[in-house]
């Protein structure tokens, strides 16, 4: 299993990669914004991916507050 800083690192680099090809490699914020917004556009044009993107993010948040106490970083 993934440490927390190895799944931030992932992070990090997806973002990266996005910037290079599609956003502003100054502006990681925005980025982030456009990632999820790409995405979101992907779950509702591409429904034979059967891609619920609001339960996805609320699944990811639930990940997210568990992995981050189960380490002590909150």
């Amino acid at each position: 299993m993934p440490t927390n800083e190895e799944r931030a690192e992932r992070g990090r680099e997806i973002l990266e990669r996005y910037a290079l090809q599609f956003g502003d490699p100054y502006d990681p914020r925005a980025n982030l914004t456009d990632v999820l917004t790409d995405l979101m556009h992907t779950a509702l044009m591409q429904p034979e991916l059967g891609l619920e993107f609001h339960a996805s993010l609320e699944m990811a948040s639930w990940h997210f507050e568990a992995e981050t106490e189960e380490c002590g970083e909150k």
